[in-house]
Parts: structure tokens; sequence; C-alpha cells
């Protein structure tokens, strides 16, 4: 018997992970006997299992130098999940329970990738009308990332539909906003939107269109893709990630905890032509009257027009007295014509 665990020893430790298969096949025993031996040493810490079923089991030597060669390459999860009933969190607990998987991830890392996981799992689960949903989570040394894929109706044609907008462009806007949601009875809105936030990088595709959230480079991209049936959604984060998921609700949420700020990149709003007109504006306006402070992103507008600035720093003001409007990255244009309204608080683009 000792010799047999010296010899199970002696070859993970050689070959630093190695499968089921090839374990039975070199030591030339049954995988029952094999399997015997293997659950003394996993439950000794002598070896750390890896996987979860037949086809995916492997093991490692449980040493750090072992360990940091084999986090060096990407090391993953992978599922299709049949979506009524599903619990997003049973989910997730498996993915944890994958021996090794989340372990690079630092106590924040992980919070956030928690919630991140379980938000988006969910839209799947609750919105996209999906028989099913495939699941990847990768996990390397810098990064920890997942992607969940469903084949329903498609989130931007989603919130277009119900909430009768002109186009998945309009729905792509609405939906950065914050607190837009097509299940109000169960839904905040805020899952995307905090998701978002917390992420290194945060793409969400659907039809044609793909969202990109890059907060490495605080910006935000609007592009064309091929044409996708359902959504994918992809979320990236540090493993070191000291991002504090209660300090991102704080920061948008007032003393009552309540989802009340929402900041607008306005150059997303752009059709191609200057920022001009009133219905522009109330393009930028719509479904904001449900937060108490608006922060407009002036970044890389080279101008507006009276009208436009009118609209959202007088008119707007005027008809809801109790929301902030805040301009920032103003360039001298846009300053003015803000300033010409005589309201607003305005920042000069650092």
């Amino acid at each position: 018997m000792n010799e047999i665990r010296n010899k199970i020893k002696k070859i993970v430790k050689k070959q630093g992970l190695i499968k089921t298969s090839q374990l039975v096949s070199k030591l030339k025993i049954s995988r029952q006997a094999l399997h015997r031996y293997i659950k003394e040493l996993v439950n000794e810490d002598v070896l750390i299992k890896q996987g979860s079923s037949r086809a995916t089991t492997h093991y490692l030597f449980n040493n750090p130098s072992a360990i940091k060669k084999y986090h060096s390459a990407n090391i993953s999860f992978k599922k299709r999940c049949f979506l009524a009933g599903l619990e997003e969190d049973r989910i997730f607990q498996e993915v944890d329970k994958q021996e090794g998987l989340l372990a690079p991830l630092k106590a924040n890392a992980k919070v956030n990738f928690h919630y991140a996981f379980t938000e988006m799992l969910n839209n799947a689960i609750d919105h996209s009308g999906s028989k099913f949903a495939d699941i990847l989570v990768n996990v390397n040394q810098r990064n920890a990332s997942f992607n969940i894929r469903d084949y329903g109706v498609g989130v931007f044609e989603n919130v277009r539909s119900i909430n009768n907008l002109n186009s998945e462009m309009e729905a792509i806007q609405d939906i950065l906003k914050g607190k837009n949601t097509t299940m109000p009875e169960r839904h905040s809105g805020e899952g995307i939107f905090f998701t978002s936030k917390l992420a290194e990088r945060f793409i969400i595709g659907s039809h044609r269109k793909k969202v990109v959230i890059n907060n490495k480079i605080n910006d935000v991209f609007i592009e064309d893709r091929r044409l996708l049936k359902g959504t994918n959604v992809y979320f990236e984060v540090n493993i070191d990630s000291r991002a504090v998921l209660t300090d991102i609700f704080k920061a948008f949420t007032n003393e009552s905890f309540s989802f009340d700020k929402s900041r607008i990149s306005v150059k997303l709003f752009s059709n191609g032509d200057d920022y001009m007109s009133r219905s522009q504006a109330k393009r930028i306006l719509h479904s904001l009257e449900n937060f108490k402070m608006i922060v407009l992103d002036f970044r890389e507008v080279k101008t507006i027009g009276q009208a436009f600035a009118d609209e959202i720093f007088r008119v707007f003001k005027k008809l809801h007295p109790g929301i902030k409007i805040e301009a920032i990255n103003c360039n001298e244009n846009t300053q003015f014509m803000i300033s010409h309204t005589e309201l607003g608080t305005i920042k000069k683009a650092s």
C-alpha cells in the first residue's frame, strides 16, 4: 500500500498536474483501487484535486512551487446550465468548489467576482427566455474572468421592446444609466450598472452591438459586431483587485442606501451630428427623473448648442428641482454654453 502511495506522489510531483486516467495507465491498477489511494492523499493535503468529473479530474502536488507553476497557465470551469429553476448561487458554489480555481483571488476580488457572476447569471435566468446558458470561468496569474452566453431574446432588444424605444442603440444608452429593468417587480435594474463598475473590463454583446467598458482607461465604447443570437456577458477582474464592493455602492447611493446617482458619458449619445437639438438632450435625459444626482461627462464633446444646453440645464432642472446636475470634463466651448443657462455645476476638463 505504501509503495503505491509513494509511486503516486512521485509521479504527480514529477508531472505537476496529471489526469486520473494517466495515473491508472502508469500504475497498472484499476480506477477503483486508485480512487482509494487518491482519496487518502487528498484528505491528508498531499494532493489537490482539480476538476469534478471522470473526464476532467486532475491532481496537483500540494507544494508552493507546484501550485505556482500550475497557476502560471489558465485554469477553467466550463458548464452548460439549463435555466428553468436554476439557482445562480448554486452554480457559483460549483465554481468555488473546483479545487484551486478561485484560490489565487484575494478577498476583495473574490467578493466582487461572486457578486458579478451571480448578478449576470440571474439576468440570464430571469430575462433571457433562453433554455440554457453556457458558462466559462478562467483564472490565471493576473486575472479572473467569466463568460455567460445565453441564446434568448437578447438584452438590448428586450429593453427596447418593453420600454417602447426606437432602437437597440437607445436601449444601450438607457442600460448604461442604471435603474433599467424589464422586471421591476423582481429587479432594481442595478445589476449591470454595479457589475460594470467592479470590472477591469466588462463586455456585453447582443445581436449586432457590443458595449465595452474598460475601467483601466475609464472609458466606454459601443461597437458593431457580427450577428449574435441572445446575449454574451464577459467580466474580468484583477486577482489582486482592491476595489471594495460597498465603496462602489456608496459612491452611487445616498444615506438611505438608495441608488440615486447616475454618471452619463454624453459622447455615447452622438448620432454623427453635434449636440445641438432639444430632442438629443431629451434622449439623454430619458428615465433620469428617478435619480437625485446626475453627472454628465462631456469628455470628447467639442461643442453643444444653446437649445441642447437649455433643455438640460434650465428646462429639466425647473421640472425636477430636487435633482442636481453636474457637468464634468467640459472644454471651453461647452462650458460657455452651459454657463449661459446659469444652471449646473461646471468642472473644467483636467
